[in-house]
Order: C-alpha cells, then sequence, then structure tokens
C-alpha cells in the first residue's frame, strides 16, 4: 500500500486532511456517550495533543481454527462483564485467509444492546504438526469503540500483528500471559504506534490506501463516488489478503462525505446521510444483519416505500455475491483486466463517463509526478510479501499503461461515445475551422482548476517538505462534492425564485447542458443525468430534469443528446 509521507506540522498527527475534519467526525448516521473507564481521558471526536495514543479498547481477544471444532475464541478479556463477543471468531478469520501468510482484518460489531465496535485483528499462520493439518492458524484483535470511521483501532496493528506471529509460532504454555500484557498495555494508555517522522502518516492509517485506491479503480472510482453519495448498499467482492479491500472501504466512506457546511438546500432528516456506514469485512454470518430493513433516511415523506440503508463493505464469500437482494452495487476486484468489474444487482454494468475518463487521466498525470519509483514496479513481489497482507489487488500496471493509461481501457471500462456526440463533434470542429468549441473547453478548464489544488511536487521531497499528497487527494474529492452539491442548491434556488406566488416550490427542476457541466457532470451520459435526479429527490426533495436542445447552423440541428 502506499506509503507517502504527510506534512502539516500544526495538525494533529492523527487528523491526515487539512482541508476538512471528516475523518474526525463521529459517524454522522450515530450517536455516542463517553463508555471510557474511571480515571481515562476521553477520547471523543478527534485526539487532542495531551490525549492517550491508544484507543479505547473494549475487549482483546485470540480466536484460533481447530481441525475438530472449527472457530474458537481461545482467550478473551473484556472491560466490562456486558462486552459481549458472539460472532466475532468468525468476522476476525473471513473465509480464504487459510491462502496468505499475515492479514489485517477490520469488521464491526454489534453488542446486545446496540452497542457499535470497530474490530482489527491481525491474522498469521504457521507450520505445524500432523494433528493440526501441517498449519496453525491465529487471529489476535480487539473491538474499539465506534467513534468516527474506525475509531482508530489502526493505532494498534502493528502491535497486533507482531503477536500474532509470535502466537502462531506454537508458544500455548505462554501465551496467555503474553495476551495478558498486551491487555494491560492497552489499558493503561502506553504509546503503542510505531515511532515516525512528525509529519508522517503512520504506517497502519488507512487513509495511505488513497492513492492505489485511485490507480486499481482508475476511471471507475467517479462512478463509485457516486454510488456511494446516493447511499447505496456497495459491497467489494475480492480473495485476500483482505487488508487491502477493507482500507478501500475506509476509503470511499471518507471521500463520499458530505461535509456539513454544504447541507443548507438538504431537507430535514438528511443529516444521517452526509456519512454512508462502512461494515468493512462480512461474511455468511452476516446475511441476517444484511437481510434487516433498515429505512435510508431522507427526502422521501412515504415511510413504507424507503429503499435499504446504504453501505460499503466487503467479502471474501462468494455466496454473497450470488444473493442480489443484498447488495445495489457489486464491485470484483478479481476480474479479469486491468480494473475491477462494477454492475448493479441486476446485473446491468457500471460504467465510466467520457468525461470521468478525461477527468482521471488529467488526475492521474499529476499524481504521477509525485510518486516515487518503489510505489509502483513492474518488479515481481519478494515471496514473503506476495501472500501477505501487503499483496497487490490486481497485477502492477505496466509501464506502457502507466504512461498511456487509455491503452488498458475499452468500452467495458467507459462508454461509448454516442452518435448524438460524434455528430455534435464533427460539427464543432467544422464551425469552428478545427478549433475546440467552447463548451468543451470550459468543460477541461473547470476538471483542470480541480486538479489545480494539488501542490507540485517538491523539487527534494523528504518527510519535513512533503505535501501530504494523500491529503490533497482526498481534498479534490471533497472539493468535487462540494461544488456538485452547492451547484445543485444554486439551481434549485433560481428555480423557485422564478416560480410564481401561488406555486409550492416543490415542481420538477429543469436543468440543460450547461448547468450540467457546471455540476461537474458528462451531459452525454444517461448515468450521470439520472445521477443529478436521483440525488435531488434524495437530500433535497425536488425532482430535476435535464432537457436537451440543439445546435443549428446553416438550417442545420444537430442534437445536444
Amino acid at each position: 500500500m502506499s506509503k507517502s509521507p504527510s506534512t502539516s506540522p500544526s495538525r494533529s498527527p492523527h487528523d491526515v486532511t487539512s482541508t476538512t475534519n471528516i475523518l474526525a467526525m463521529p459517524n454522522s448516521h450515530t450517536s455516542h456517550t463517553n463508555n471510557n473507564a474511571p480515571g481515562k481521558p476521553s477520547q471523543n471526536g478527534s485526539a487532542g495533543r495531551n490525549a492517550p495514543s491508544n484507543p479505547d479498547v473494549e475487549a482483546l481477544f485470540l480466536v484460533r481454527f481447530d481441525s475438530r471444532v472449527g472457530y474458537t475464541i481461545a482467550w478473551q478479556r473484556t472491560r466490562t462483564p456486558a462486552t459481549d463477543l458472539d460472532g466475532v471468531e468468525y468476522k476476525a478469520l473471513p473465509s480464504g485467509l487459510h491462502a496468505v501468510q499475515n492479514d489485517l482484518v477490520y469488521f464491526t460489531h454489534t453488542g446486545p444492546k446496540g452497542e457499535e465496535y470497530v474490530g482489527l485483528s491481525a491474522f498469521a499462520q504457521s507450520e505445524a504438526g500432523a494433528e493440526e493439518r501441517g498449519a496453525r492458524f491465529v487471529s489476535v484483535g480487539v473491538l474499539v469503540r465506534r467513534e468516527g470511521v474506525l475509531g482508530r483501532a489502526w493505532v494498534l496493528a502493528g502491535r497486533l500483528e507482531g503477536v500474532a506471529r509470535e502466537l502462531a509460532g506454537g508458544m500455548e504454555e505462554r501465551e496467555g500471559a503474553v495476551l495478558e500484557r498486551v491487555w494491560g498495555e492497552v489499558q493503561g494508555g502506553e504509546d503503542m504506534q510505531e515511532e515516525r517522522e512528525e509529519e508522517e502518516l503512520p504506517e497502519h492509517h488507512p487513509a495511505r490506501s488513497v492513492l492505489r485506491y485511485v490507480d486499481v479503480c482508475g476511471p471507475l472510482v467517479f462512478r463509485l463516488q457516486q454510488a456511494a453519495l446516493l447511499r447505496k448498499r456497495v459491497l467489494f467482492v475480492g480473495g485476500p489478503p483482505v487488508r487491502g479491500v477493507c482500507e478501500f472501504v475506509y476509503t470511499l466512506t471518507v471521500l463520499s462525505s458530505i461535509s456539513p457546511r454544504d447541507t443548507s438546500s438538504f431537507l430535514p432528516g438528511t443529516d444521517t446521510l452526509l456519512r454512508i456506514p462502512s461494515l468493512f469485512s462480512i461474511g455468511v454470518h452476516d446475511i441476517p444483519l444484511l437481510e434487516t430493513p433498515r429505512a435510508k433516511h431522507g427526502g422521501h415523506t412515504g415511510a413504507d416505500d424507503l429503499p435499504p440503508e446504504g453501505w460499503i463493505a466487503c467479502t471474501t464469500d462468494e455466496i454473497i455475491a450470488t444473493k442480489k437482494h443484498l447488495f445495489d452495487i457489486i464491485v470484483d476486484f478479481d476480474a479479469k483486466g486491468r480494473w475491477p468489474s462494477i454492475r448493479t444487482s441486476e446485473g446491468d454494468a457500471v460504467r465510466a463517463s467520457q468525461r470521468d475518463l478525461a477527468r482521471w487521466k488529467m488526475l492521474r498525470r499529476e499524481l504521477a509526478r509525485h510518486e516515487r519509483p518503489q510505489l509502483y514496479t513492474d518488479a515481481e513481489p519478494a515471496d514473503e510479501d506476495a501472500d501477505g497482507d501487503a499483496a497487490p489487488l490486481l497485477p502492477a500496471p505496466t509501464q506502457d499503461e502507466k504512461q498511456n493509461p487509455e491503452h488498458a481501457i475499452d468500452d467495458t471500462t467507459v462508454e461509448p461515445i454516442t452518435w448524438s456526440h460524434l455528430a455534435y463533434l464533427g460539427f464543432m470542429w467544422w464551425a469552428s475551422a478545427g478549433e475546440k468549441d467552447a463548451f468543451t473547453t470550459a468543460e477541461r478548464d473547470m476538471d483542470r482548476e480541480l486538479v489545480a489544488c494539488i501542490p507540485p511536487p517538491s523539487p527534494s521531497p523528504s518527510p519535513n517538505t512533503s505535501k501530504a499528497l494523500e491529503t490533497h487527494l482526498i481534498g479534490y474529492f471533497h472539493r468535487m462534492t462540494s461544488g456538485f452539491v452547492r451547484t445543485l442548491a444554486q439551481l434549485i434556488q433560481e428555480d423557485e425564485g422564478s416560480e410564481g406566488e401561488g406555486d409550492e416550490g416543490d415542481g420538477e427542476v429543469l436543468i440543460d447542458r450547461d448547468d450540467v457541466q457546471r455540476l461537474g457532470l458528462d451531459v452525454w451520459s444517461q448515468a450521470d443525468r439520472a445521477f443529478v435526479g436521483e440525488f435531488a429527490e434524495m437530500y433535497c426533495g425536488r425532482g430535476v430534469r435535464v432537457v436537451g436542445g440543439e445546435v443549428r447552423c446553416c438550417g442545420v440541428g444537430v442534437p445536444v443528446f
């Protein structure tokens, strides 16, 4: 995964974005009370300068796989007797982990009284005798109170990995003492973060995955952004290692968050939609939970026909991918090809628009200027890493694909140019004597302004001069969302201002191609036109329809779409 350094001395090392505090916000769809142990400082919200580095750990546990009895919790400690670990053994060891040597797994867990936890487990395996069928599997994990997206569970990742490797080596007689020592450390507030430069983003922080997320998903990142903004149920499917896909769940959750500053035009009740819930790793044991109806809030008035609450999750269980009623969008990272396959639950392919493709190429060229050689290499990974939690989700792009990403693009990834679009381009080329039309130029300039917010690379990069590329990339997506929301609000306000005195202000808002361009969308894409309509209905309670038109010259009319 990406390990680019982060800068900005004025920030807390746990607040990875300077453009917004969204990474440190508590989940907007739920509330929490302070359940700290007596005498332990509160850690709600972002970590303060004097706050302990560790999260509030509610439980520490050891899970083993026994060939005779299956998954078992071999050891556990909880802060209170009421903390229930039922089912944690299955979440800590997703199916397929036997294929890798080590891994990190993020998951969620709900207590009997609705308490929400984030779990993090470190998996390791080693050789064993015939009585254990030649392999020993262990997973050491924690539960922390859910605050923000992850409850800062990632702080303990390095320590858990070390303990898992130690216990997988076969030391049952000492495992109790080892785990008791770790339990004392996490309860005593001992700093368990790895040492690093002041401005360097911690090694295990999931925000480091944002660069790889953009690289792996290609131009489809913008369609995933739209699905998450509509609070769809998005399911990532792929084999182990699980760590990378779990971090992608975190990344999409953060990128698709909406700032409270941009909600002035939203209807009451939509505050629960500002951040999509993240479930992280799920398995067959979670199917009953996924089937439990949970209505999505928003600008709807009828409660009976509300769509289910959205979420983002990942799984290694192929059986979940066959149950189409459980998800809205499925992303297959095991698909053949350069990019993942994205489909709706009905089986329809989800493809990027032509504007998405141009925008992604522009962004990718800018990011390439910042890349270090070790982040993207064509060399085969070393054996010890090839099957660990740092193994790539997809094959590394070839040098030709990096320099010419369009070589990896086909009609399975990007919507083809429509006949009307081709006719329009040809007509404008002829009418302007070969010059680019003003509409396309304005579109590119708008996309270029977004990329321009990423500072140029330092001529001599170092941990002290790095500009926190991950932070700026997160800010890129936040600015894109903010621009869309604010422009849509302006269009709705303009429509309300033009309505007559007797109008209720809840009629259909008509927008044209220039409005679609200002929204940052592709006027030629039916999917983009549907997106703006669904978003406006869900958040603002207004119907929006894009009206077409035509360009006429010398008596010849060319439809816009």
